[in-house]
């Protein structure tokens, strides 16, 4: 048994595998390693410090000495490349700190990277704070430096993409290493750019620019260097003209659909639905195929077959949806058109293998107004935050960078006006502006909550929350078919029933205008009044309290 000359107890070689990792570089264990009987402590036999002092090229002025005590008291305890120390060498005359992975695999001295700069760069390794000159945000340590025009970097920008596709802009976008001078905004952060430092721009639009940092996030680009890569047109329109008013939409090509722009035909369909979003016509102009069995909103026909959107870093394809499925964004459930992506190209991840955008959310843009908010919203970030509007924590969500509200995108797609029997008005959607003020639902005859959003009639000063007024968990989901792909024993249906049917699980009169309906095995009709009491939130949730008579009443 070997003896180290940094560890006080006699070690045992392992050539097969041990569990575990290393003590060093914190790395998986698995074959050739040193073990410790006395305090279980395990090695990669490359990590072990064979002396006590070595020469390191990256400090060449002084020798280094092992931490074999540990990290002294008066060093930041950090290693000078990859901020991370556990164990490895120091100079005590620099204050330098190395650890056994930046000793194993020291950072390059000198590099040529003309897409970069034109000269030589060259490793500064010592503390010592810049801007730096590829994306024009601070740098602690390691600059690489040009000599020759006093420029510095982080290793990182050296190797900034080119071109790239961001999902806020249509268009390609370049990088350059400088703008020409003028007052300018990152389109993805909206704050100012500096225009002395690298940032990307487009060769069409003079109007797009973005931090270097902020145009390579995660989020916002595919990770692909398009310099060289020819850029092809594809057709992305998702209907042919075929004459004045009519059209053939790519996902109802049997018939040719007609756009309804008489107000009194328009009235006859108010609550017939449309086919992409599943809202209900409206007064809205809308498409109708010569059968009029299928309706499209003239906003949603519009929808593109391919889309960039903020939600997704990569390109969105349009599906007309067979099967029910959970927006990745509201977490609402529909049975429409839906954008979608693999999970493995989006940061918006769900269980499964998908990335799924309803309609609804697609069609809030990353630049948004809302009539309940002074200010512009944005959709800035990916992180976590409370909605103003809900007071839920929500991820993603629009931020107003004139004040500290957000919204998120299940309150940022609630329509503004609608129409609901509890009154002969219009409800718009508002917020109290006197929180001490007690209201209550007209619907469900619960309080509500001043402090969340709710429609009003601004006539007859009727209140109702939010989820009554727009009909509950099944208010985006067409009547008339399963609800679940494989559990085709609950359909649909609408709750116009001279009394409420009771809800099968929580015993309660469902009240939502939309409800699910299915037959029990001895054949009688149960309902299911939301999610929670349907067994599809079962499938998602693995279980569901089940309340009992005494708990309802």
């Amino acid at each position: 048994m070997p003896k180290l000359f940094w560890h006080e107890h006699p070690v045992s070689a392992w050539d097969e595998y041990l569990s575990g990792e290393c003590d060093f570089c914190l790395g998986s264990l698995q074959d050739r390693s040193y073990y410790c009987n006395s305090c279980t402590r395990k090695w990669h036999r490359n990590c072990i410090p064979h002396e006590p002092t070595i020469n390191h090229q990256s400090h060449p002025n002084h020798p280094l000495e092992f931490l074999a005590d540990g990290i002294p008291d008066y060093t930041d305890g950090k290693c000078q490349f990859c901020l991370g120390m556990k164990f490895g060498y120091h100079c005590s005359i620099c204050d330098f700190n190395v650890d056994v992975n930046c000793v194993k695999k020291p950072p390059e001295l000198t590099i040529n990277h003309h897409k970069c700069h034109e000269h030589t760069l060259t490793l500064m390794a010592r503390a010592v704070s810049f801007v730096c000159n590829a994306c024009g945000t601070l740098g602690q340590r390691n600059a690489y430096v040009c000599l020759v025009c006093s420029l510095m970097f982080h290793k990182e920008c050296i190797t900034l993409p080119r071109v790239i596709n961001v999902n806020r802009h249509n268009h390609r976008v370049s990088y350059t290493h400088s703008l020409v001078h003028g007052d300018r905004i990152c389109t993805v952060c909206y704050k100012e750019v500096d225009w002395r430092y690298g940032s990307y721009f487009c060769l069409r639009c003079p109007s797009f620019d973005a931090h270097s940092k902020c145009a390579t996030r995660a989020d916002v680009w595919d990770g692909s260097d398009l310099e060289g890569v020819s850029e092809e047109e594809k057709d992305i329109s998702p209907f042919k003209v075929i004459g004045e008013n009519l059209i053939n939409h790519f996902s109802h090509e049997e018939h040719n659909l007609e756009l309804i722009v008489d107000a009194n035909a328009i009235d006859k369909v108010q609550s017939s639905r449309c086919e992409a979003c599943v809202s209900y016509i409206g007064y809205e102009q809308y498409y109708s195929c010569t059968e009029r069995v299928f309706l499209l909103h003239e906003s949603c026909a519009n929808f593109t077959r391919q889309m960039r959107h903020g939600l997704s870093s990569r390109l969105l394809d349009l599906e007309v949806e067979k099967k029910t499925f959970k927006c990745s964004t509201c977490k609402s459930f529909s049975n429409g058109f839906k954008y979608h992506v693999p999970s493995r190209y989006s940061w918006m991840v769900i269980s499964g293998d998908e990335f799924s955008l309803d309609l609804r959310c697609a069609s809030i843009p990353w630049i948004f107004d809302h009539p309940c908010h002074p200010h512009t919203l944005f959709l800035t970030s990916v992180d976590d935050d409370t909605c103003g509007a809900c007071n839920m924590s929500a991820r993603p969500v629009l931020n107003c960078i004139e004040c500290e509200f957000t919204l998120c995108y299940e309150c940022a797609i609630l329509p503004e006006k609608i129409y609901h029997k509890c009154d002969d008005h219009l409800l718009s959607l508002c917020h109290a502006e006197d929180s001490s003020v007690q209201y209550w639902c007209e619907i469900c005859e619960a309080q509500a909550d001043p402090k969340k959003w709710f429609y009003t009639c601004q006539d007859c000063s009727v209140v109702c929350h939010i989820q009554c007024a727009l009909g509950g968990d099944f208010a985006n989901i067409k009547t008339g078919i399963p609800a679940i792909d494989g559990m085709t024993e609950f359909e649909v249906v609408l709750n116009g029933g001279i009394t409420r049917p009771r809800c099968f699980k929580c015993l309660s009169r469902c009240q939502a205008p939309v409800i699910l309906q299915g037959s029990s095995d001895n054949g009688v009709l149960d309902y299911a009044c939301s999610f929670v009491c349907s067994y599809w939130e079962s499938l998602w949730q693995q279980s569901v309290s089940v309340p009992t008579e005494e708990d309802i009443f």
